[in-house]
């Protein structure tokens, strides 16, 4: 059967595809330890359970609104406008199948054929795919690992064109873990004032997992002259351990919001109506769910730190935010292990999941060779296990 070119072009997940293979050694029983998924260990929190329960007693099994309910915008806004400062009207407030599908929607409702996409690296390895998909160009421009990679304002004017549509900001950061402050937003902040045709998409999928005391701050609350180019992309997944309940939502113009509701009502209508009940509950209970949670992964992230700086040659950025660790292996490229051949930070990967029973995922399809992503979203246990096997792996002959 013959399929379409533009599936043809369309990569696999490389997180998904190490988690498959992880998943497929389990199953034979083979004891693998792994960091590949961005996916919490926690059990969803009782209450978002019970409110789905409840809803399911109450008949709300049928379509809602393509968008989704009224009661889970209204939670939406309950959560965000103290954070923005600005109130947002259902208009401008979209529900979807999961952050991933609301971001597709976006792009598809946005981007023109040949429009630019500004993207940070280390990027989320779907955002060049969909920004394809849609028919845009992502442009890559790099920063600094000592600087939590945020980007020059230099940088970023060398790759501003007449077809820049829109830039991304994912804060905290999958892969790296970085968290980009108020200090180091504020230039972005001003430069953006200075660029009025470019989109803002802030990717905030991971803004309540920030450590060390820090507070998390939506750019848009240091420029509020953005309001009406700003779009927020974010989802119950992860601060919610909500990952395969698939619910994502999308606060913007309204209309955008009215291109991406559109769109949505031929793809998959609205997303799940249980679903959305127990995304509004949490949404509504927020930080008492979240912070045990975000305590734990903070104990983790240390631990896991500790453990790879314990390894020579091995350089790891102190992540802020998120439940990721984004450690630099190029000293261990190049080189042969029991007879496996380890030239590029793919290899390496491959090398540590059939000899050390592994999982990690490779830096190149977030586009940074060299390094690897490890989750920390797993027990202190396996941590540890999991660590020292790649620190022995890494002394073979």
């Amino acid at each position: 059967m013959r399929v379409s070119k533009r599936v043809q072009q369309i990569p696999a997940s490389p997180t998904l595809a190490i988690d498959a293979k992880a998943k497929a050694l389990i199953a034979q029983g083979v004891d693998v330890v792994s960091f590949g998924t961005g996916e919490p260990d926690f059990v969803t929190p009782k209450p978002i359970c019970d409110a789905v329960v409840r809803a399911m007693e109450a008949g709300q099994t049928k379509y809602t609104a393509v968008g989704g309910t009224a009661e889970l915008k209204a939670a939406i806004r309950g959560y965000y406008e103290p954070r923005l400062g600005f109130a947002y009207s259902d208009a401008e407030i979209i529900a979807s199948c999961g952050g991933k599908h609301s971001l597709y929607n976006l792009f598809l409702a946005l981007l023109d054929p040949g429009d630019e996409v500004i993207l940070p690296a280390p990027f989320w390895v779907s955002y060049p795919v969909q920004i394809e998909m849609a028919g845009g160009l992502p442009v890559i421009v790099h920063g600094r690992p000592e600087d939590d990679f945020v980007p020059s304002i230099e940088a970023l004017d060398a790759v501003v064109t007449e077809r820049t549509r829109a830039i991304i900001i994912n804060n905290p950061s999958n892969p790296t873990g970085a968290f980009w402050d108020t200090d180091q937003l504020r230039p972005i902040a001003a430069w953006l004032e200075r660029h009025p045709n470019i989109v803002v998409i802030s990717d905030a999928i991971y803004e309540a997992l920030v450590f060390d005391g820090l507070a998390y701050t939506e750019l848009l609350t240091l420029a509020p002259s953005l309001r009406d180019r700003y779009v927020l992309v974010s989802g119950s997944s992860k601060s919610f351990a909500m990952t395969g309940w698939r619910l994502g939502y999308t606060l913007a113009p309204r209309e955008l919001v009215a291109a991406m509701t559109n769109l949505q009502s031929q793809s998959t209508s609205n997303p799940s109506s249980i679903v959305q009940a127990g995304a509004a509950e949490g949404l509504r209970q927020g930080d008492t769910l979240i912070a045990p949670m975000r305590a734990r992964f903070a104990e983790r992230r240390d631990l896991a730190l500790s453990l790879l700086q314990e390894i020579p040659g091995v350089v790891v950025p102190r992540p802020r935010g998120a439940f990721y660790l984004f450690p630099d292996f190029s000293a261990y490229l190049g080189r042969s292990y029991d007879g496996f051949e380890v030239k590029t930070d793919v290899d390496l990967a491959s090398y540590l999941l059939e000899r050390a029973r592994v999982a990690v995922v490779p830096g190149t399809p977030f586009g940074a060779p060299g390094f690897l992503r490890l989750s920390y979203a797993t027990s202190e246990e396996r941590i540890t296990t999991g660590i020292r096997r790649i620190a022995a792996a890494l002394q073979a002959p």
